[in-house]
This record gives C-alpha cells, sequence and structure tokens, in this order.
C-alpha cells in the first residue's frame, strides 16, 4: 500500500528540538553508575521526531537545524544523518564555545534517566529566519518543553510572525515538564498536545494499585487524557502508553463531552509476526510518534488516521539500538526492510478503516 505523498513546496514540518549525541551508563545494585558497552548514538527527542515524520514525507519537505562543532560531531553520524536526505539539515557550526549538545541516558533497572553533558541550544521560530527552514516558514512546527518553561516564549513568537507574515502553523507539542498551570494558560493555541503516561500522571496525580491490570492504567490515563481535552486545544490530545498503545481525544464542540478513543501499538501479542525480541530499546519510540502524527496531520488527515501513521513510525523505532535503517528496493523506500504504509494499511484493516 503505498500512498502517494504529493510534494508540495509550500509545507514543511521543522522541529524545534536540538540534535544531541547520546552516551549510556547503568547504576547497578550498588548504586555505582558504569558505562555502558554501548556506542555513542545519535539522540534528541527532536531527531527521533523527524525521522518518524521522514518514514512518509519527503526530506524536502522536513528540517532540522544541528548545531555542532566539527570535533565533536563524528563524521559517521553526519553521513548517516544524510542518508535519510541532506536537505533535511541545516548544519550550523556553533560560536558560543560550547561543543555539540551531549547528553548520557542513565538506566536504573527499568528507569531511564536523562541528564544535559553539555549546555544545548535551546531553539524557537525565530531561529528558523537565518536557515534554508525561514523562507517560506514551516506548515507545522513540533517541539518539547525541556527543559520547561518554554512554550509560552515559543507561542510569543509565532505570534509575533502571524503579525509580520501571516504565518498560522499546526503546532505538535510535548508537554514534557510543563505545570499544568502553564497548560491551561496556551492550550487553546496549540493543536495537539502530546503527553506520555508518565507525564501525564505528574499532572493529574492519581492511586494507581500496586498491581495494576491493564483496565486499571487504561481508566487513569482516559480520565487525563478527558482532563486535557477539555481545555481545547485547537485539534485534540494524545496520550502515548508505551505498550498499552495510546488513547486520544479530539476537542469536542462546545456543551459536547470528549469522548476517549484508544488504538493498540502496532506491536503486540496479537499482532502476526510478534516476538518480545521485536522490542530491542523504546528510546525515541514516543517522539518518532509524535513524527508521524505530525506528517499525517501536515498531510491533511484526520486524528484518528494520524494516530496509526504515529504507531507505525513508533514500531520501526522499537526495532533496534538507535535510528531504523532506510534503504531503496525498486524505487520503494523500505524501513528495516518493510514499508511503512504496508503497517498502515494492517491497523487501518484491524480497527476496520479500510
Amino acid at each position: 500500500m503505498q500512498e502517494a505523498y504529493q510534494e508540495d513546496e509550500t509545507r514543511r514540518i521543522v522541529t524545534l528540538e536540538q540534535f544531541i549525541v547520546d552516551t549510556f551508563t547503568r547504576i547497578g545494585e550498588d548504586g555505582i553508575e558504569r558505562a555502558v558497552e554501548q556506542p555513542d548514538q545519535i539522540g534528541g527527542g527532536g531527531t527521533y521526531a523527524i525521522i518518524g515524520s521522514r518514514m512518509f514525507v519527503p526530506p524536502s519537505q522536513l528540517g532540522m537545524i544541528i548545531d555542532y562543532t566539527p570535533d565533536t560531531l563524528p563524521q559517521t553520524m553526519r553521513h548517516v544523518l544524510c542518508e535519510y536526505g541532506k536537505e533535511m539539515w541545516s548544519f550550523r557550526k556553533r560560536q558560543d564555545g560550547h561543543p555539540t549538545a551531549r547528553a548520557v541516558n542513565r538506566y536504573n533497572g527499568q528507569t531511564r534517566g536523562f541528564e544535559y553533558l553539555t549546555e544545548p541550544i535551546l531553539l524557537t521560530p525565530f531561529s528558523l529566519l537565518d536557515t534554508p527552514f525561514g523562507e517560506p516558514l514551516p506548515s507545522t512546527i513540533h517541539l518539547i518543553s525541556y527543559p520547561a518553561p518554554r512554550i509560552e516564549g515559543v507561542l510569543d513568537e509565532v505570534k509575533a510572525l502571524k503579525q509580520q507574515e501571516g504565518w498560522d502553523p499546526i503546532i505538535i507539542w510535548e508537554s514534557e515538564e510543563e505545570s499544568l498551570e502553564v497548560i491551561r494558560k496556551v492550550a487553546k493555541g496549540i493543536d495537539i498536545i502530546g503527553p506520555n503516561h508518565h507525564e501525564v500522571l505528574r499532572l493529574f496525580p492519581r492511586t494507581i494499585p500496586s498491581s495494576p491490570t491493564e483496565a486499571d492504567l487504561k481508566a487513569v490515563y482516559s480520565q487525563a487524557c478527558k482532563n486535557l481535552v477539555i481545555l481545547r486545544p485547537k485539534i485534540g490530545v494524545v496520550v502515548r502508553c508505551g505498550h498499552l498503545g495510546c488513547c486520544y481525544s479530539i476537542s469536542p464542540r462546545p456543551g459536547l463531552d470528549p469522548e476517549v478513543r484508544w488504538i493498540p501499538a502496532y506491536w503486540n501479542p496479537q499482532r502476526k509476526g510478534w516476538n518480545e525480541s521485536r522490542v530491542v530499546d523504546p528510546t525515541g519510540a514516543g517522539n518518532a510518534f509524535m513524527g508521524g502524527l505530525a506528517a499525517a496531520l501536515d498531510s491533511g488527515k484526520s486524528l484518528d488516521e494520524g494516530v496509526i501513521w504515529g504507531s507505525v513510525a513508533a514500531s520501526f523505532t522499537i526495532e533496534q539500538d538507535g535510528l531504523p535503517t532506510l534503504s531503496k528496493l525498486n524505487g520503494k523506500e523500505l524501513w528495516n526492510g518493510e514499508d511503512p504504509w504496508e503497517r498502515v494499511r494492517i491497523m487501518k484493516e484491524d480497527l476496520s478503516m479500510i
């Protein structure tokens, strides 16, 4: 099932997140942190998001700024990035005395912590103006509120550029670390609010049984989704729930109760071809989900379809350490050797959408 994506020079999806070189450590039972025998990887939530979009969108309609210094961005990493499409990236040499952003992913049992080791550059809409992504400005922007506070400054710049140039992008927001007070304040200016299940529990604390069933968890996440969507973002809310899939809600019309819908993760025990070895590393899967969702919405698709594209993007991301592999066969792009459009077709069939 190869959908024909109509190239449109007026459309582009751009992430405002920073490229990061990831390194890895693990905290042992003795409490001592040790390096993991794993090479440094291409990282950053924005990188995974834009690759999630890339599964469905040509590179000419994507964008990410990469701030780097030549001695701290390995040529091998730059080569890997360019294999996805050179026109996706705007490489800029840092002039602030800091190296390429670097972070440690610190594993403690099943918990993963994250800490910057070098100073990142926090990008904003104004950052795009002196890049290839500033003329025209993108039709969709993706951002993560890390570190918070950040979203209000981004929206102020969107408003300024709207007044100056009529810019009105779709805004895909991973509301990490932002307070509920801030979310309430800005929700109506956002198209999609997309926290994960950990983040909504921080926003809406609930007592969960010590050994919760899937039904217990789904009830909690569904209520959190409702609590967010009544704040009336322009399109809706998506809560990414790991192996449970995602729940989402389209912003209701005034006076109507919101409806929360669920779809499973693509890779689940009921899927033909499933086995536990399919899930190698979930790092970046939630960001890739948001990138797939952004690609669908930027293409004019509904939120019902967008969560399917997002789920497919996440399914390829968990199959290996690092980013999935892009190849071509008879002119068709394959990811990890498979066609993402076929996975979209399978999910639609599962959900009786075709």
